[in-house]
């Protein structure tokens, strides 16, 4: 073993005598700098005035590099228009948009008998007042009604306000406590009596009893309470038919 280390020794030292041997002779054999200078040729060099430039770059503001060629743009198409007429030709003109047709309304045809004309309604005389003309008026009281009419129709029916003045005036004097509640409940008594010019009831009888004979006196007795209804808006006197009806509640 210790024969095969010597020898692994002297192997190592001659390879490396080797190697610095060997790098001797190249140094000593190498020219030195500038030596073979004489020996070379002559280099030719040719002034010019200028040195051309590279291409500019095109500057972009996007940043975003583009091929050289890009791609055209959309051709827009222009809108046709028709050349002018020649002085030998005549513009044939455009016709207008025809306004839709409208059926006339049809006329309603006459009759063809005559129709008779409604009556008017007749205007109303000094006196006279708004509404329906009536002969007769009623109000209500407590226990019952009072109900009148005026003989002569023509006057109740063109003096109604006058009518309601004597109904109301009556019915506001009979005292319905004046009469029995048993013997009068649903039962009427009739009365008539005069107006004068100056509106004084007089000559007052009863022209319908009623079988109760407290109903029949408290009837007169609200007659007699009235003391005038007014001057008539016509004529010397009416008569008036006034009927008390008794409804015990």
């Amino acid at each position: 073993m210790r024969g095969n280390l010597v020898g692994s020794l002297v192997l190592h030292g001659l390879v490396a005598a080797v190697i610095f041997g060997w790098a001797f002779i190249f140094r000593s054999y190498t020219p030195p700098w500038g030596e073979q200078a004489s020996n070379a040729g002559a280099i030719q060099a040719t002034m010019v005035a200028s040195l051309p430039l590279p291409p500019k770059q095109r500057d972009l503001d996007t940043g975003v590099l583009t091929s050289e060629r890009p791609s055209p743009a959309p051709l827009i198409a222009k809108e046709k228009t028709e050349p002018p007429p020649t002085p030998h030709e005549v513009p044939i003109p455009t016709k207008a948009a025809k306004p839709p047709k409208i059926a006339p309304k049809e006329t309603p045809q006459p009759p063809k008998h005559v129709q008779p004309v409604p009556p008017q309604p007749q205007k109303a005389a000094t006196g006279d007042t708004g509404g329906i003309r009536i002969p007769q008026a009623t109000t209500d009281v407590k226990n019952g009604t009072a109900s009148m009419s005026v003989q002569n129709r023509t006057f109740g029916a063109r003096f109604a306000y006058y009518v309601n003045i004597v109904n109301r005036t009556v019915a506001q004097n009979w005292y319905t406590q004046e009469a029995d509640p048993i013997a009068s409940n649903g039962k009427s008594v009739t009365i008539v009596f005069d107006i004068n010019r100056e509106g004084i009831p007089s000559n007052a009888r009863i022209e319908t009893r009623s079988g109760s004979p407290t109903l029949d006196t408290s009837a007169m007795r609200a007659l007699q309470r009235v003391d005038g209804f007014g001057p008539l808006p016509q004529g010397d006197h009416i008569t008036v038919e006034y009927t008390f009806n008794y409804r015990r509640q």
